[in-house]
């Protein structure tokens, strides 16, 4: 992996330093996929987290439906778990098609100041596959609650670009700001109050990010992915989706190709609700980078 590495943990090394490491599973914030899990248990000792409860704070009128915790929140819930500033965090859910639940808590702990956390690429799926056991019982390891001193400070965003509404209309205008939803909210032919997107939005659903086998795709495909959309370059780059979780992965991915992408946390679940904003409609437009050469 390129720039970012650092952010993601292959499921082998994992196992090979799991003495060292804290696993924290995060659940997503509804459910994503009918049926069974496809592995029992959870690694041993994890401690177990969502987005809802962990990694978003109370909605409001014209906020989203899952907008952004303080950093106080987020600092003071981690720290009352027993895991510091400091420790080796290592996120990872239970299905493949909720990595995006992943990024999102490691947007928001980066954020918040958190200095090594990672995702676990695949899952828990592959913890499996590289030979590591799980806990039918789903036991959480105790820890004990620390004072955790943030020094020395973190950047005032942890890194991480917070998008506002202002930043969205610009950076569609003169940069590049992607939708990661389905094809059939972009387009504006799902049922919903306010249908479309935000103009000059590139459609890029996160879900071509990972392969077939749950793992994120080699970092060639990764770039020629961000490259194809104009999302790599010298010009400002946005994501959005419905609640700012699974655009979080396209800020994940573009940290790993060393691009940062800012985040509009309140996306579509927010945009919608305010009229006076602009909407489009109509087929999914992807953009060539060929064009632009600040994309090589």
């Amino acid at each position: 992996m390129p720039a970012g590495s650092e952010w993601v943990l292959d499921a082998p090394t994992a196992y090979a330093q799991r003495h060292r490491r804290v696993f924290v599973e995060v659940a997503p914030w509804r459910v994503m996929a009918q049926g069974a899990d496809p592995v029992s248990g959870s690694i041993p000792g994890a401690l177990r987290t969502s987005v809802k409860a962990d990694f978003a704070g109370t909605p409001t009128a014209a906020s989203g439906h899952l907008p952004l915790p303080s950093r106080t929140e987020v600092r003071a819930g981690m720290l009352a778990r027993g895991i510091g500033p400091a420790d080796d965090v290592v996120l990872y859910t239970r299905r493949i098609e909720e990595l995006s639940s992943a990024t999102r808590a490691w947007f928001v702990l980066t954020w918040a100041g958190f200095r090594s956390v990672r995702v676990l690429d695949g899952g828990l799926p592959a913890w499996v596959r590289a030979g590591g056991p799980t806990d039918r019982l789903r036991t959480v390891s105790p820890r004990v609650a620390v004072d955790g001193r943030f020094e020395p400070a973190p950047p005032p965003d942890g890194g991480r670009r917070v998008l506002r509404i202002a930043d969205v209309l610009e950076i569609s205008r003169y940069g590049t700001l992607l939708d990661s939803r389905p094809a059939g909210s972009y387009n504006g032919v799902v049922d919903e109050p306010r249908t479309g997107h935000v103009p000059h939005a590139v459609h890029a659903h996160s879900s071509e990010l990972v392969a077939p086998d749950g793992l994120l795709r080699s970092p060639t495909e990764l770039r020629k992915w961000f490259l194809f959309r104009r999302a790599i370059g010298g010009h400002e780059v946005g994501a959005y989706c419905g609640g700012g979780v699974s655009s979080s992965l396209l800020v994940f991915v573009g940290a790993l190709l060393g691009q940062q992408v800012g985040l509009f946390v309140g996306s579509w679940s927010a945009w919608e609700r305010d009229s006076s904003l602009p909407v489009e409609q109509g087929t999914a437009l992807s953009r060539s980078a060929a064009v632009d050469t600040d994309c090589v």
